[in-house]
């Protein structure tokens, strides 16, 4: 049999035991080399070594359960991780980011069935997105937040059809806020802070974005003011679109955390917040009466080389 077929027969085995117990004298056994010979042979050809490919199998299976609402220790235990700190360190490791956000920010698919073909020793291609880097200044949003909870809150958070679930109305409390801060520029912040992953609840503003000192002393007892402290973040347009760009948000989130954070340089900074940021264009003044918004997210430089031994794959 053909070391493809061999190696092919061992991912398919690895899928299959995912959950149970695996080291590397069981998987050479099954492939029928010595662990040392058949370790040459897999980490040639797949580009890391065989645990290290178990792990990061092991852990897009829990990015998919998490994506569903499950809780983090209770799918680290499951998938062999002792503790909650070694299965969070590792999946930002692997990912980029917390495994607390997959609840929060994505709607992932079950894992494709792996293949021999779709691994390489060397990485070709890159992000298809490309994000601006920028070292933000720190701004205020001022607005009227509210308390929730939220089973799947990924479908509610940052989009606007959230707002007519919590009984504020927007447009006259944008307007009064607009009215209110004179001297900042136009914009708008969304954003979903304080959440609480053990019982889904969360704390959601769509607020008027502050950037002029000034406007901070007209702030009413009745207000709120959220503070984003700055630093380093990539920012993200979505695609211009007709109608409602909620679809949109949710493709770029998805993008942002299954496809350009894994393969980047930055990890997901989660001492900081990300938010959506909302300006002319999102009320259709440009690009032909389509919506555009700007997902910002907080990063920071990995502390490893950019993981040049780890597992890249062909998209």
């Amino acid at each position: 049999m053909k070391h493809t077929q061999i190696l092919q027969t061992v991912l398919d085995y690895i899928d299959e035991s995912i959950k149970n117990e695996l080291n590397t004298a069981m998987i050479a056994q099954k492939a029928g080399y010595s662990s040392y010979h058949f370790s040459r042979i897999f980490t040639k050809t797949i580009g890391i070594s065989i645990m290290s490919y178990v792990t990061w199998r092991r852990l897009q299976y829990a990015l998919y359960d998490l994506s569903l609402g499950g809780k983090v220790i209770d799918i680290a235990m499951e998938y062999g991780f002792e503790t909650h700190g070694g299965f969070t360190k590792a999946f930002v490791h692997w990912f980029g980011f917390p495994p607390s956000l997959c609840r929060l920010r994505l709607t992932a698919n079950p894992p494709m069935k792996p293949n021999v073909k779709m691994f390489t020793n060397k990485f070709s291609g890159g992000n298809a997105m490309h994000p601006h880097i920028i070292e933000l200044t720190p701004f205020s949003t001022v607005g009227y937040p509210s308390r929730h909870k939220s089973e799947n809150m990924k479908e509610n958070v940052n989009a606007p059809t959230f707002w007519d679930t919590i009984n504020l109305d927007y447009g006259t409390i944008l307007t009064k806020l607009h009215d209110t801060f004179t001297k900042s520029k136009h914009f708008e912040i969304s954003m979903c802070y304080d959440v609480d992953e053990s019982t889904g609840e969360f704390s959601y503003i769509l607020g008027r974005g502050i950037d002029n000192p000034d406007d901070l002393a007209n702030i009413q007892p009745d207000m709120t003011k959220v503070d984003i402290v700055g630093g380093l973040y990539a920012i993200f347009s979505t695609p211009p679109t007709a109608g409602s760009f909620v679809q949109t948000a949710q493709n770029t989130w998805n993008e942002i955390f299954l496809h350009w954070l894994p393969q980047s340089e930055f990890e997901y900074d989660d001492t900081r917040r990300d938010f959506s940021y909302h300006d002319e264009r999102d009320h259709g003044w440009y690009f032909g009466g389509k919506l555009q918004i700007d997902i910002c997210i907080p990063i920071r430089q990995r502390e490893e080389e950019i993981r040049k031994s780890q597992l890249r794959i062909n998209r």
